[in-house]
């Protein structure tokens, strides 16, 4: 099968550290990162101190558009208005940050099947108590916790199975799918910053409930795509308050869960909805579940022509820190994702496609990939799988840029038992070898 060509995507630039500004993503040096005081991999300029530092060891760096701030000859009109809105925005309490909570215990191929098959029994479940809130039935929301159990004992063993599970999927499998997906981005942002297990519990319930009141609406709001008109969206933003009042129903309902519900859409920058609180105004817990449904729209938003790449989508997420969330939960969740994340579709400076395998974690430029096409875009027979940290002195093997997967006419969820081994047994039973 041959592929469309590309031209290059123009996301890594080389620049001279006295061009650098504030908001830029360093992703390679003239120099060793060993000799620097920065991360190995890439970092977030922050600050005017980190250009100076940068300036004593390096000539010229590279950065990366896909993650942070462009050069200023490049720069859109809007970045002016966006810092000018940052820099009204309230200051955000620090969070503390404890990374080393939850160690990895497993590895993707351990728990693949175990958390394919939480994952869709999830959006079944889910699914259908949103059709019989729809319905006008009573339903009982603790059946939830079941699987939503399996998918948090999942992440918390290893983050990478399930971020792999959630790039490589399909079409989405029910109109509400994404508040479950929204659910699994939540709760490994509070992962890797050391939340307690209970709040883990308590975020991943909130986060997927957070648009049960949507079930409320007329079913054309529901499915509605594109901008609404004025009319419809304040029909729209009634479902945060009919989703407080239905759970609220509910003997010995949950704070938590609904103070999460209320708040996930209010904004750091009090320009949100019900109530346009701002700041520290806002629960903690529910700024874990902003975040996690702006990732997870950003992932669909251009869905008529594909899902877009995930360095895409945390590129957009990061330029909306501040003004929707805090910045450190956006730096959180891009270190827990990688410069790459597993399941993305990335183009080789070769010109050779390939999907991302697994992250490494001291040369986050050079993951385990396969190799899904050669230089002309023609499809190979079987994916050679390839450990770029292994061959990192092959220029031509390391990485242009991500790939939007609907650009090419490929199918990333044919890949996604592949290559983690052959399974033995049958359902719980079953083991990969």
């Amino acid at each position: 099968m041959q592929l469309p060509s590309s031209a290059s995507s123009g996301y890594l630039i080389t620049l001279d550290t006295h061009d650098l500004l504030i908001g830029m993503f360093v992703c390679e040096l003239d120099c060793p990162w060993s000799v620097t005081p920065f991360p190995m991999g890439g970092f977030h300029v922050k600050k005017v101190e980190d250009i100076e530092v940068l300036q004593k060891f390096c000539k010229v760096v590279t950065i990366d558009t896909n993650k942070g701030a462009e050069p200023a000859r490049r720069r859109k009109t809007d970045l002016t208005i966006l810092s000018s809105a940052r820099k009204a925005a309230p200051p955000a309490s620090a969070v503390k940050v404890n990374r080393d909570t939850y160690p990895s215990t497993h590895s993707t191929k351990q728990l693949l099947d175990k958390s394919v098959r939480a994952y869709e029994q999830l959006q079944d479940q889910f699914q259908l108590v949103c059709d019989s809130i729809r319905d006008g039935q009573c339903v009982d929301l603790q059946s939830l916790h079941l699987n939503s159990n399996a998918l948090i004992e999942s992440l918390l063993a290893n983050p990478q199975a399930l971020i792999w599970i959630l790039f490589t999927d399909g079409a989405p499998r029910h109109t509400f799918s994404y508040c479950v997906r929204a659910a699994i981005w939540a709760a490994i942002l509070g992962r890797q910053v050391g939340l307690k297990r209970n709040d883990i519990d308590t975020l991943f319930m909130g986060t997927l409930l957070c648009d049960i009141g949507m079930n409320l609406l007329p079913e054309r709001l529901v499915t509605k795509r594109g901008l609404f008109r004025k009319k419809e969206y304040l029909a729209y933003r009634k479902h945060v308050d009919l989703g407080v009042d239905l759970l609220s129903q509910y003997a010995d309902p949950d704070e938590q869960v609904i103070r999460i519900v209320r708040c996930h859409h209010e904004r750091h920058d009090g320009l949100g909805f019900p109530r346009g609180v701002k700041g520290d105004q806002i629960p903690s817990l529910a700024r874990y579940a902003t975040l996690a449904f702006c990732f997870e729209r950003l992932l669909r938003s251009n869905l008529e022509h594909g899902q877009i790449s995930p360095a895409r989508a945390i590129a957009r997420l990061y330029k909306q820190r501040v003004l929707k969330f805090p910045e450190q939960l956006v730096v959180e969740f891009i270190h827990v994702m990688g410069m790459y994340p597993t399941g993305t579709l990335v183009k080789l400076c070769s010109g050779e496609l390939a999907l991302v395998l697994e992250q490494n974690d001291t040369q986050r430029l050079f993951p385990k990939i396969a190799l899904l096409s050669n230089a002309k875009r023609k499809l190979l027979s079987k994916p050679k799988v390839i450990d770029l940290a292994a061959e990192s002195s092959d220029a031509n093997r390391g990485i242009s840029c991500s790939i939007d997967p609907g650009k090419y006419p490929l199918q990333l969820s044919q890949y996604r038992m592949e290559f983690f081994g052959t399974k033995i047994g049958v359902g719980s039973l079953s083991i990969r070898l």
